[in-house]
């Protein structure tokens, strides 16, 4: 599969989203292709990410997703690399100044709340009901996301 641009992301990532993917899979599984991992460990990985790192409510899975997206495609191999990892910091302190300019915030409560909705750390995940979309703005997120990952 060819990496997607990062306009194609954006779109691929909110239909993942609206397919059942968690915020982060939704972000991670698009941009595999574009990182050279499967699609899979993709999904494997961003299974724990969602809704606020595994249902927390904290850090935004997407943007989560989107940090560890820019680690594998900017991050140092090398532990010692302090200028790499300088950078590295500097580029997702950056995307997630983005993402707060965009949406306010990028706490996952904040973000829900935000939109009325009413959820708690902890809380079982939701059947994925037409409700369900029709109240989340996560798929703005996994959007915002995927693209700002891949730019």
């Amino acid at each position: 599969m060819t990496a997607p641009t990062p306009e194609e992301a954006a779109a691929q990532a909110a239909a993942r989203f609206a397919q059942g993917c968690t915020c982060a899979q939704a972000v991670l599984a698009t941009c595999a292709p574009a990182l050279g991992i499967a699609e899979t460990t993709a999904m494997r990985l961003g299974a724990g990410l969602g809704a606020g790192l595994g249902g927390l409510r904290e850090t935004c899975g997407a943007v989560t997703a989107m940090a560890a997206i820019l680690g594998l495609r900017h991050g140092p191999e090398a532990p010692m690399d302090a200028k790499a990892k300088a950078a590295l910091y500097k580029e997702v302190q950056a995307a997630i100044a983005d993402f707060d300019a965009a949406f306010g915030t990028h706490a996952c409560l904040a973000l829900l709340k935000k939109a009325s909705i009413r959820k708690q750390a902890g809380d079982a995940p939701e059947a994925r009901t037409p409700d369900y979309y029709a109240r989340r703005p996560c798929a703005a997120f996994v959007r915002f996301c995927a693209e700002r990952a891949l730019r």
